[in-house]
């Protein structure tokens, strides 16, 4: 009997773990994208040089090879292709429309608006209105001291800019722009609070997962990249009921009820909560398998289940509460990697180690995900040992640049 062949795309080191559990179940396994280094191809029955942004494409190579099912696994750009494949062979898989509401912040925004959940203040600006740049100030008064620039279309930071409320637009309009396939970039009121950040898992759009911790970004400018979540998050149960609350009502009104999100959030020192973004995925770093760790909860395993039809409407059984972080190994300037130190400290609270760079490669100020150095995951007895040894991290985990 043939194997049932299924499509995955991308091969980074984020969908490896899809890949992998893929072969594990006996499947056929296909991959795709633009990068043939990419180390989840030489783990895949074949590969294919197609991009996951090009649905068309992906479409016509599903057909070629007569696939069972798609999936993808942490990446945004590939989930269009993903819903559209889908849709158009009648396999299991998301909506178009509730994929391109979910992954354009434009049109997540527009929906948050329209049905009454709390948004932040925006304007969305194309290619060719820099000119519009002046009448910034109107829309977003209301006593805002800065906003943030997003490109509606990108993930991993790229372009995105905080503006402070003399800064001339203009520079950071245009990086957003560079950053978007669609030509656009959104203007949002910058919200003040403590940052959220998990996974969760939607079943016929009820939350039956999640997990939410505090996120930490780098310390210097650009200063909107993430690179810390601590589990469990330290918010009042209040704003975590709230925030699912928001989360259940968004994934209904936008059609996207079955499967994986990677939830942003904001709540403020006044207890409001504001949802920023709800990607239809895992998130990167490695946080669907650090999550897994620490709940008990296989992402992978629901993902290809979905992607097969074999969608289970059995709860998932409670989850542990473990306490965990997840940290993104980076460098403070630019120069040549050298290596990592570990202290015996942490080592024993050290569970996931991967390294993006080897020894005497370049590596570059944090700027964005590009430039990340490898993603660590740890787990602690208690809170108290983790808030002790994440204070001093850099002491314990040191990346090496000469």
């Amino acid at each position: 009997m043939s194997r049932h062949r299924i499509l995955i795309l991308g091969g980074s080191k984020f969908q490896v773990p899809l890949i992998r559990r893929a072969r594990e179940r006996g499947l056929h396994v296909t991959t795709c994208d633009y990068l043939p280094g990419n180390p989840g191809h030489r783990l895949a029955d074949e590969y294919h040089d197609v991009s996951t942004t090009d649905p068309d494409g992906v479409l016509a190579l599903a057909r070629r090879i007569g696939i069972d099912a798609i999936a993808s696994m942490s990446s945004d750009p590939a989930m269009p292709a993903v819903a559209y494949v889908a849709d158009a062979l009648g396999l299991p898989g998301p909506s178009p429309r509730a994929i391109a509401t979910m992954t354009r912040k434009d049109a997540f925004r527009r929906l948050l608006s329209d049905r009454g959940l709390p948004v932040p203040e925006f304007k969305v600006f194309g290619v060719g209105e820099l000119a519009r740049a002046d009448d910034l100030a109107a829309p977003l008064a209301s006593g805002a001291a800065r906003c943030v620039v997003k490109p509606v279309d990108s993930c991993g930071s790229k372009g995105v800019a905080v503006l402070e409320p003399h800064d001339d637009p203009a520079p950071a309009l245009r990086i957003a722009l560079a950053q978007s396939r669609a030509g656009r970039c959104i203007v949002e009121r910058y919200i003040d609070g403590a940052h959220l950040h998990g996974d969760g898992y939607l079943r016929r759009g009820r939350l039956i997962h999640q997990y939410l911790g505090d996120q930490g970004f780098f310390a210097g400018p650009p200063n909107l990249i993430p690179v810390s979540t601590l589990w469990p998050s330290g918010q009042a149960a209040a704003a975590i009921s709230e925030l699912a609350r928001q989360v259940e009502a968004i994934a209904q009104a936008s059609g996207y009820l079955d499967g994986p999100l990677n939830i942003e959030a904001r709540v403020t020192p006044a207890g409001e909560v504001f949802v920023i973004e709800i990607g239809p995925r895992n998130g990167g770093d490695y946080i669907p398998v650090i999550q897994h760790r620490l709940t008990g909860f296989d992402f992978v395993a629901r993902v290809l289940d979905d992607a097969l039809g074999l969608i289970s409407t059995a709860e998932h059984a409670p989850m542990k509460i473990g306490i965990g972080a997840c940290y993104t190994l980076h460098a403070d300037r630019d120069g040549i990697f050298s290596g990592l130190r570990v202290s015996e400290t942490i080592r024993g609270n050290v569970f996931l180690l991967e390294a993006f760079r080897q020894e005497g490669e370049p590596v570059f100020r944090h700027a964005s995900s590009n430039t990340s150095l490898g993603v660590v995951g740890l787990e602690f007895d208690n809170l108290a040992e983790r808030d002790r040894l994440m204070g001093d991290l850099r002491s314990h985990l040191v990346p090496v640049v000469v």
